[in-house]
């Protein structure tokens, strides 16, 4: 089997995308076709048309390549291969970042292209099952005042969830708001469900984003009994991570803005984060996932991929979180956005705030095609 072409597909929302913190307004679907006329998919949660680019374009010199031209007549079974084959020839301009992103979703679509060749689930091809079934957090954007976030997730917890996910939005006023929204997520919640808190790291008019004006804040948040805050510091302050991991009773999480093993070995050597989320659309694909799951696991940490964008991202992260053994987690994006809600024939079931796992081969998957035509934003 041959990989004949490579596709970006941007897609977008007919509504103006917000300048907010919902990624899934627009994305990018990778499609590698083969000779043998099996397609796979994939997905990069990032800039759709710089990653576009970075596929599609020629190449410069021996490593300043275009990810597309590099792989055309490779074996998509040799995903190792051609992993370190796109990261070595892309060295001038990538090693992190974008170039990373792009690689994520053509490694995404190789695992796809494998399992389907194989009649096997990714879950299989990455070890197999390390359980049956796998807990969902509803995930979703914080509200701006405490009556908002109260209803927001009285709704999710009334649709069975047991763990519920709130971010960015109104996480960006003061310290005082903060609480108060904590505050009312919890009334809401009761205590008998988890609540995880996406700080984010959009400074306020009253406090500077660093580990000293964070600690505080996280001080008062542990009467609220979160599961984990994520995500409080910019991602490169591993220095002020350590600081709170050690001075809090709250897990601290973070990573969905590493890439590779090399940047998420410095997250937890050096910043001391409790749980690792990475995202499997950004991070290096699933083949940089296992890999940093694994280092994670090494030293003892949780493993929850982040995952949010269209059911593509949910379903690759279900396989991954299936087969490692230090995976709990399942980040399902709740976003009402045309990207989330309508690129699959039907969307990852959940039941009793458990997703199940499906013994279809590849991701388990079936693309809505009229979909991604009628969003698609590149004609």
């Amino acid at each position: 089997m041959k990989i004949t072409k490579v596709e970006a597909i941007p897609v977008r929302q007919k509504e103006n995308v917000q300048l907010n913190n919902d990624s899934a307004q627009d994305g990018i679907i990778i499609k590698v076709h083969t000779d043998e006329g099996i397609v796979g998919y994939g997905e990069v949660d990032s800039a759709p048309w710089v990653v576009k680019s970075i596929i599609e374009s020629p190449s410069s010199h021996r490593i300043c390549r275009g990810l597309g031209e590099m792989i055309i007549g490779e074996d998509p079974f040799e995903m190792e291969r051609i992993w370190e084959k796109m990261y070595v020839g892309s060295q001038f301009y990538g090693r992190r970042g974008v170039v990373i992103h792009a690689m994520s979703g053509i490694d995404i679509a190789l695992w796809d292209i494998v399992g389907k060749a194989l009649n096997k689930p990714i879950y299989k091809l990455l070890g197999g099952a390390q359980r049956g079934k796998v807990r969902a957090y509803a995930s979703t954007l914080m509200p701006y005042t405490p009556e908002e976030a109260f209803d927001e997730t009285k709704k999710w917890v009334e649709q069975g969830y047991t763990a519920i996910k709130l971010g960015w939005g109104g996480f960006e006023q003061g310290n005082r708001e903060i609480i108060e929204l904590v505050r009312a997520s919890r009334e809401a919640a009761g205590p008998n469900v988890d609540l995880l808190f996406d700080l984010g790291f959009i400074p306020s008019d009253d406090h500077p984003i660093d580990a000293a004006s964070r600690m505080p804040l996280i001080k008062e948040l542990e009467q609220y009994k979160p599961y984990w805050i994520e995500e409080p510091l910019f991602a490169d302050d591993y220095d002020g991570y350590r600081k709170l991991a050690e001075t809090t009773t709250i897990r601290i999480a973070g990573g969905e803005n590493e890439t590779t093993r090399y940047g998420f070995r410095q997250l937890i050597e050096q910043g001391g984060v409790d749980i690792i989320q990475p995202d499997v659309t950004r991070c290096g694909g699933l083949s940089e996932a296992k890999k940093i799951a694994q280092l994670a696991h090494a030293h003892h940490l949780t493993c929850v991929p982040h995952a949010w964008s269209s059911g593509i991202v949910i379903a690759a992260s279900l396989h991954l979180i299936t087969a490692i053994p230090n995976g709990s987690l399942l980040e399902y994006c709740v976003a009402e956005t045309p990207i989330r809600q309508e690129m699959l024939q039907s969307d990852i079931v959940v039941k009793d705030g458990y997703a199940q796992i499906t013994d279809k081969p590849g991701l388990g998957i079936e693309i809505n095609e009229e979909a991604l035509e009628k969003y698609r934003c590149d004609r």
